[in-house]
């Protein structure tokens, strides 16, 4: 197997992981609660690895990045606007807008060092596990709803973005990669 195509199995079964650590899974007879800190390490790492696959396929030498804005803003122009696309599909229709697009790129920074804070969530985690409380001061002031420097207006930082973002990489990666590997 090819180092592309190993990134991508990898891939879908660090996507596969987090699913079943979601609500996807739960089982209330079973006490099968969703693993929210392996859900959101496994999605992120997802994310990671279809970034490299789709990365590794087009030539694009991403060293030992793992922040995911850093990875996507590496990818080709044609590239980034495909995941953009699809996200937007997968979040339901959206139109093309400043707002959305904002969005999207806030949702992505927000998120892209997930897989470094939440595998050390014991550093930082209080009585209450979540995105917002994972944030570093400077993306609180950046990001957070509470912030007093946050614009007004600015769209929201949410939680399902990884999920939903990791759907579109994995639908972009077999899109490219599957016209390399049948052509």
């Amino acid at each position: 197997m090819g180092k592309v195509a190993g990134l991508l199995e990898n891939a879908n079964e660090f996507f596969e992981a987090a699913n079943r650590c979601g609500w996807g899974e739960f089982d209330k007879k079973a006490k099968n609660y969703p693993l929210y800190i392996p859900e959101k390490v496994n999605i992120s790492f997802a994310c990671e690895l279809y970034l490299k696959a789709i990365a590794e396929n087009k030539k694009v030498s991403i060293g030992k990045i793992h922040s995911l804005d850093k990875i996507f803003f590496k990818l080709p122009k044609d590239v980034q606007e495909r995941i953009y696309e699809l996200w937007r599909c997968e979040v339901g229709q959206v139109s093309d807008c400043e707002y959305i697009s904002t969005m999207f790129f806030d949702n992505l920074e927000a998120n892209s060092k997930v897989f470094m804070r939440f595998r050390y969530a014991n550093e930082w985690a209080g009585s209450v596990v979540s995105l917002h409380n994972s944030f570093t001061k400077e993306q609180f002031d950046k990001f957070s709803q509470f912030s007093l420097k946050r614009k007004s207006g600015s769209p929201v930082i949410y939680d399902g973005f990884l999920n939903q973002l990791a759907f579109a990489l994995k639908i972009c990666a077999e899109e490219i990669l599957g016209k390399t590997y049948n052509s």
